[in-house]
């Protein structure tokens, strides 16, 4: 049996609100540098709020979609996160639902400075056309019903006008 050491086992936390070209790169690049790697969800308890309006099935549902179209589903899982008090819980709750991991993929500073203290390995993700391509933009496109297509995939376009994504954007208060 391979142990965890013997492994790349990463991660690669966010919270997908919505999933969008720039988290679909993130995600290929992680999967392609470890052999084994969870996607945690964060904020998993919330939706239906400006900033957290997809449930953690919707938000599960779209990393699915993405992962079946480019074939990346074998040795992934998906893995819904509650956020914490303290960052501190927040990583132990991390380790509590996963096991034990030994790298993981981001480009936030905060996230990066608390699991090298923790002494994991990190490795940084390149962002992708950082100005358009981020959740806050969709969403802000979503909520007035402008040209947000081209910031997703195809499949996750499909998705959010199924599940009218538009009209609950305009409609949380």
């Amino acid at each position: 049996m391979t142990k965890i050491r013997d492994m790349n086992v990463g991660i690669l936390v966010g919270r997908f609100q919505p999933l969008h070209k720039g988290h679909v790169k993130a995600i290929e690049f992680a999967r392609n540098n470890s052999e084994k790697l969870f996607v945690i969800v964060g904020s998993a308890e919330k939706s239906n709020q400006k900033r957290n309006p997809f449930s953690f099935e919707e938000r599960k549902k779209m990393i699915d979609l993405a992962l079946k179209e480019r074939k990346l589903q074998d040795n992934i899982s998906i893995v819904p996160i509650n956020d914490a008090k303290n960052h501190t819980e927040w990583i132990e709750s991390i380790k509590n639902a996963i096991g034990e991991y030994n790298l993981i993929f981001t480009n936030d500073e905060l996230t990066e400075k608390l699991f090298k203290e923790d002494g994991t390995k990190v490795l940084n993700v390149s962002l992708q056309d950082r100005n358009e391509l981020s959740a806050t933009e969709v969403r802000k496109r979503l909520e007035l019903d402008k040209e947000w297509e081209s910031l997703v995939t195809p499949e996750i376009a499909q998705y959010l006008t199924e599940i009218n994504a538009v009209e609950r954007m305009k409609s949380i208060i």
